[in-house]
């Protein structure tokens, strides 16, 4: 149930309208838990409306680049097998594959482990950059997200349970079941390993009872490489109603951030790296919560470091969206992104080795509006400033991260759908971004 989606429409309707909508929203409203989110997103709107965070100096800010447009019918970018994206000012080709990837991660070697959109059931591997991929396993069901250990163990969600293959995909057998078959982690960002080889799964996934959500926000531990797992309930207790956004080791701090969703939206950090079933303080090891009020953002579903600074993006749909950056933990700068993607949560980011240095990716989607555009963006000098590389339409198309890898490589995997009227009317096409002169 998608409170906002199912009531945005209705404000272009005649105000006569708006007296009943507005009190069905209320109730809506209350029922899933939104409301201390609702007068963060007035609070946010107010500050946009009357100009503060203009006067703040706190909007992201873009350089004066050529960009991409999918404002148009996208169909030739998306079936144009021959052809490369070019961005002439920015050095950026973005060159099609002909391997549909939906996800994939990368070793260290450049093995290429993933699923693609035509056959989301299979594991595939490709050993010579996506010039071909070989079916590895066929699972009972689509893969909802893959991860892969520094020990080049691969663990595939399906079907809310999680198999594990120590042997390079010849066999798989199941360590854990989520629970509920329609869980997964969010692919890049709901599972991660901590330097003593501990891996952690954040679980993930929307399950409406008719006047509540199913509690989904449980977390998972194993100290055995991923063999046997222990479940963490901590979220539950303190109150939140629905899942897991983020789960992920910071090398910067030497510490695990975690966001949940949806009533409450807060982020947490583990400086102990322990006790991951109590909550913590400055001085008590366990998850310690770094937003007391939800109006300092929370709930983060991306997030993305450098030797320098962290960077985590915001999830809040139809509202007003940020990117956060913090070296420390402590201090966080909220930089707002401007219209016309202020209202696009920033689902993904990854990072990139270029020739340049490192680059941070970010990609932001709704799809509400047609007036609320999405975005794929770069910057290259930790977020001061951004670059537009792609921007579309989230109610026709959809731009986002294919690829994944433990540690940043030079190569990224972007895949650009374009929606038709069904699910197997949409079409897929998948860019690989390799070289790269100057931003």
């Amino acid at each position: 149930m998608d409170v906002s989606s199912k009531y945005f429409s209705l404000l272009k309707r005649p105000s006569p309208y708006w007296v009943k909508y507005a009190w069905l929203f209320m109730v809506d409203i209350y029922r899933v838990g939104k409301l201390r989110e609702l007068c963060s997103f007035v609070l946010w709107e107010v500050n946009h409306r009357i100009r503060l965070y203009q006067l703040g100096k706190r909007y992201l800010t873009f350089t004066d680049n050529a960009y991409l447009s999918l404002a148009g019918d996208s169909t030739s970018l998306i079936h144009d097998a021959d052809s490369s994206l070019f961005l002439v000012q920015q050095g950026l080709q973005l060159k099609p594959v002909s391997i549909d990837w939906k996800f994939c991660a990368e070793t260290t070697d450049g093995t290429l482990w993933g699923c693609c959109f035509s056959h989301p059931e299979t594991l595939y591997r490709s050993i010579d950059q996506s010039e071909s991929a070989t079916p590895i396993q066929t699972f009972p069901y689509a893969i909802t997200s893959l991860f892969i250990s520094r020990s080049h163990s691969l663990f595939v969600c399906s079907n809310g349970t999680i198999y594990k293959s120590d042997d390079l995909g010849v066999s798989f057998r199941i360590v854990l079941h989520l629970s509920t078959p329609v869980s997964y982690f969010l692919f890049n960002n709901g599972m991660t390993e901590l330097p003593d080889n501990t891996l952690l799964i954040g679980e993930y996934g929307s399950i409406w009872h008719g006047r509540a959500w199913q509690n989904l926000a449980y977390l998972y531990h194993s100290t055995d490489g991923g063999d046997t797992w222990r479940t963490a309930d901590f979220l539950k207790q303190q109150g939140v109603n629905k899942h897991i956004h983020l789960v992920k080791y910071c090398t910067r701090l030497n510490a695990i951030f975690l966001t949940d969703g949806d009533n409450k939206k807060q982020v947490w950090m583990n400086a102990s790296l322990a006790h991951f079933n109590k909550q913590g303080s400055q001085r008590k090891a366990g998850w310690r919560l770094l937003n007391k009020y939800h109006h300092q953002t929370g709930g983060y579903t991306s997030m993305v470091e450098t030797d320098n600074t962290v960077l985590l993006g915001s999830d809040y749909l139809g509202g007003t969206n940020f990117i956060v950056q913090t070296s420390d933990g402590r201090r966080f700068t909220k930089l707002v992104l401007p219209d016309p993607y202020r209202r696009s949560p920033v689902m993904n980011m990854i990072a990139r080795h270029a020739s340049a240095g490192t680059e941070l990716w970010a990609s932001s989607y709704s799809c509400l509006s047609t007036r609320a555009k999405s975005l794929l963006m770069c910057t290259t000098d930790a977020g001061k400033t951004w670059a537009r590389v792609i921007e579309f339409d989230g109610t026709k198309n959809e731009v986002r991260f294919a690829s994944s890898s433990a540690s940043p490589s030079g190569t990224l995997y972007i895949s650009v759908t374009k929606f038709g009227e069904g699910a197997d009317q949409h079409s897929h096409r998948v860019y690989k971004l390799e070289n790269r002169t100057r931003m």
